[in-house]
């Protein structure tokens, strides 16, 4: 078996910044072979009575949880620090933060797509800026056509 070593995720959860975080962990699990802790495929429940695989799943479920954990703010892990399991903790921290329907988080990053300004800045960094504010626009409120959802 290929041992899979703890990576640590680069962005830090801080709650505001759920978005960047989730992408960020999710590629980081997703490129080391351990997102199916977080999201199990669909008929790939583990077995009751297999032992040796239960033992095997617990292992690498806790090591995406200690991944995880190490990508929170103090107050943050505090808080979830109860969670059993990867998925468990995934799920509670994306009802908490990641709710797209937050209008609070849209008008602030409208406010900062309206208000940004290149001043004294380089064009990449003041690109880079525009270029990742842009995808959480999209995410938080994705493009349709639909009516209703327009009005909402």
């Amino acid at each position: 078996m290929e041992e899979t070593k703890p990576t640590a995720i680069r962005v830090t959860l801080r709650g505001e910044n759920y978005l960047l975080w989730s992408r960020s962990t999710k590629s980081n699990l997703y490129g080391r072979g351990l997102w199916n802790q977080v999201e199990p495929a669909k008929g790939k429940e583990l077995q009751e009575g297999n032992e040796e695989a239960r033992e095997k799943w617990l292992q690498k479920d806790q090591m995406v949880l200690s991944i995880s954990h190490s990508s929170l703010s103090d107050s943050i892990f505090e808080s979830y620090s109860y969670c059993e399991t990867a998925q468990e903790l995934w799920e509670t921290l994306k009802k908490v933060y990641g709710d797209i329907t937050n209008l609070s988080r849209v008008f602030e990053v409208k406010k900062e797509l309206n208000s940004l300004t290149q001043e004294d800045q380089d064009f990449a960094k003041h690109f880079g800026k525009y270029r990742s504010l842009l995808p959480e626009m999209d995410m938080l409120r994705p493009s349709t056509k639909d009516l209703k959802i327009i009005k909402e």
